[in-house]
């Protein structure tokens, strides 16, 4: 059987012999050749018509070290066996195997064997197998091969729907121990060869050049040494670097990007060299809209202002997503926000996954009311919550054109512990595979930009990417009432985008001078609307505020001192202040550094920033530059109240204003709630058929709004088209 991804209705779509399928998994518990402990609740899914099945397989399993009774370090004994057991309870059953190459501290045989091959980290201890290590490289892509390998000889490749290759903590392309928490890496023999050598293709072996970006006369690429800790946790310009002082960091960063990216399209090189046709593969990877958290977060480990993102190996998304190799991302959504009133979106900028022709796969690991009450990661209480925010989050899944797994455990959606999951489940199923069928293209008016390059230039301090990623992405974003699109500034600068109505810049802190001419040409055309936030543009080869004005079109004040900020509107008479609270307030508490103000007589200044000494400047504004129009806003994490009022400014169609989580397609419309209440949807164009598809119940007719009255803390979903198509949804 073959499987590939092709364009169907506008999304890349997984089609199996020449058939679309809709990607939807249970993901249980790895089976045992004797015994299969999820064995009843794989089968509710099975008879809900979910075929694929997500396990773990890997380093501590079939890659299991020198033993008795196999050669080598592999031991394929148990493969064919363990899969019997699925086929067992589903004869359809086709398998996605998620592969862990990370030579986690508990596997010894191989730190005995090659302590040499370890990551260092900056006090001194070995962790786990470096990112670096050739020969765990070579050895990982010996063991694909051989897996691969065996599942053809023993005829049960083409059951296999797609290899995920992974390495750090749980399989994600981040070291648990070296950037989740204080201690820094990669300080060992393999990483300090690597990265002389990276600096060496990097700088064209032009030694002035590499002396000249490090301000350092006697360095060398032989030479060059890891960054310290110290260089790590401390900048010269408060809350960004300056690439006069801090370039051996930055070129790190960048290095360790590069390395990871590559190695998963190695690795996933070689399956596809010998599965041909027959899988899909992919990683969890490019989560670089959250990981502005730590292991404090999770509570393994103590509270710290740390990021991980600078440090992890997801910098490298722009090279996967190039690569022909890779066919599917994958992530948990969100853990920020998930409880009832809250938003469920990917870790990753999944219009540009969509854009480069792969799929992304959502993991559905929401903490239902089965799990114990101090679960945490929005663990909600009832049988009500739990339906609200399955609900919300398929939504996210079919108007975003992903795939989905379902996790079984216990806590979860567990169609044995709680049988009202059941018909959940195969309606979600029977709504996947219509919505397929659907115009999938994005129907969008706003674009949001995240900079994967900017973060190399940030303090690793999470002090700026919690405002001005993590909570304007949870909060204001999803809120302001109309859909958004979230991409990779990159694919906007290399045209792959369509055209927008509105652009809102998460972190475009650093900017060259060929991406600020790729960004104009982009941008001033056609009347469209930018919205910048605190220093966008302040970073070229050094920090200068002229900077942002050559980006945004504004003149910028500093203030150096650091102190959190805040702003509020003081001019109510522009369309996007008009009718807004005098109360209405937004900023963080974090301090920053540098700060910033307008200074410029041309805008229209709309609000005040208060920050260090009691200031009280220009904050909010806008200008009108003839092709285009720019917006200003010198805090982060806008609300949607003001996200709405630029939403409207820009021209872009609000289905609502009434501030729920909302998303929505040509045919689509979802809104999760948590008050609840009388709603009017307007469309931006008439529909046939207003028809709630959770509920199963017409709605409307031959019109371009319609009216509903929520149920508190609820999700709704309705097709909004044409009578034909609604013919093809399953009763």
């Amino acid at each position: 059987m073959a499987t590939q991804l092709r364009l169907h209705n506008g999304t890349p779509t997984p089609f199996i012999d020449d058939q679309p399928v809709f990607a939807s998994y249970v993901w249980a518990p790895t089976p045992t050749p004797t015994e299969y402990p999820a064995a009843a609740q794989v089968a509710h899914y099975a008879a809900a018509g979910v075929h694929l099945h997500a396990f773990d397989a890997g380093i501590g399993r079939e890659w299991c070290g020198p033993g008795p009774g196999h050669g080598g370090h592999f031991d394929f004994r148990m493969v064919e066996p363990s899969l019997q057991r699925v086929l067992e309870v589903d004869p359809e059953a086709r398998f996605h195997l998620r592969i862990n190459l990370e030579i986690h501290p508990g596997t010894t045989w191989w730190h005995d064997l090659y302590p040499q091959e370890l990551e260092i980290d900056s006090e001194g201890r070995p962790t786990t197998q470096s990112f670096a290590s050739r020969l765990w490289r070579e050895q990982s892509k010996d063991f694909l091969a051989h897996l691969v390998g065996h599942l053809i000889d023993v005829g049960l490749a083409d059951r296999i729907f797609a290899y995920q290759t992974g390495a750090g903590h749980t399989g994600e392309w981040c070291k648990g121990l070296t950037s989740m928490r204080r201690p820094c890496g990669d300080y060992s023999a393999p990483m300090r060869e690597h990265f002389g050598a990276w600096l060496a293709t990097h700088y064209s072996r032009d030694l002035q050049a590499l002396r000249s970006a490090w301000q350092d006369p006697t360095a060398t690429f032989e030479g060059a040494q890891v960054p310290s800790a110290e260089a790590n946790w401390n900048t010269t310009h408060g809350s960004f670097r300056n690439p006069r002082r801090e370039q051996p960091v930055i070129d790190y960063y960048a290095c360790l990007a590069e390395l990871c990216g590559d190695l998963i399209i190695d690795f996933n090189r070689t399956v596809k060299e010998i599965a041909g046709t027959r899988s899909l593969t992919g990683a969890f990877y490019g989560y670089v809209l959250e990981m502005a958290w730590n292991a404090g977060f999770f509570s393994e480990g103590p509270d710290s202002p740390y990021a991980t993102i600078q440090r992890s190996g997801h910098l490298g998304l722009e090279r996967v997503l190039r690569s022909p190799w890779v066919d599917v991302l994958v992530s948990p959504y969100s853990y920020g926000f998930r409880g009832v009133g809250g938003h469920g979106p990917a870790m990753l900028p999944t219009e540009s996954v969509r854009a480069h022709g792969k799929i992304y796969l959502f993991e559905e690991d929401s903490r239902t009311h089965l799990a114990p009450e101090l679960a945490g990661f929005g663990r909600v209480p009832t049988l009500g919550d739990s339906v609200a925010v399955l609900r919300r989050n398929m939504a996210e899944v079919v108007t975003r054109g992903h795939g989905i797994w379902w996790l079984v455990n216990p806590g979860h959606v567990d169609p044995v512990a709680e049988p009202a999951f059941r018909p959940l489940i195969r309606r979600f199923q029977q709504l996947g595979s219509f919505a397929m069928e659907l115009d999938r293209t994005p129907a969008a008016q706003i674009a949001v930009l995240v900079d994967d390059e900017s973060f190399r230039y940030e303090s690793i301090d999470n002090s700026l990417d919690v405002p001005a990623i993590t909570q304007q992405r949870l909060w204001g974003l999803p809120r302001l009432g109309a859909p958004a699109d979230y991409y990779l500034l990159r694919d906007l600068l290399e045209d792959r985008l369509p055209p927008y109505r509105l652009y809102i810049f998460l972190n475009p802190w650093r900017l060259g001078s060929q991406r600020r001419e790729q960004l104009a040409a982009q941008l001033r055309r056609d009347n469209r609307v930018a919205l910048w936030v605190y220093g966008a543009g302040y970073l070229q080869d050094g920090p200068d505020v002229a900077h942002i004005e050559d980006l945004t079109g504004f003149r910028v004040g500093l203030g150096e001192h650091p102190w959190p900020a805040h702003l509020h509107v003081t001019d109510f008479g522009h369309p996007i202040t008009q009718s807004l609270p005098q109360d209405l307030q937004w900023g963080t508490d974090a301090r920053l550094a540098p700060l910033f103000h307008l200074a410029d007589a041309q805008a229209r200044v709309l609000g005040e920033v208060v920050y260090s000494q009691g200031r009280c400047l220009p904050g909010l504004g806008v200008k009108e530059l003839g092709s285009w129009r720019s917006v200003y806003s010198a805090v982060p994490n806008l609300p949607a109240p003001i996200l709405r009022g630029v939403a409207r400014y820009a021209g872009v169609h609000l289905y609502s204003e009434a501030g729920d989580v909302l998303y929505a397609t040509p045919q689509l419309l979802a809104v999760h709630t948590s008050g609840g209440g009388a709603r009017r949807f307007c469309l931006p164009r008439p529909a046939e058929v207003v028809y709630e598809l959770y509920e199963g119940r017409l709605v409307a007719e031959d019109t371009d709004y319609f009216q509903v009255d929520l149920p508190p803390r609820s999700t709704s979903l309705w097709f909004t088209g044409e009578r034909a198509l609604l013919q093809r949804l399953p009763s």
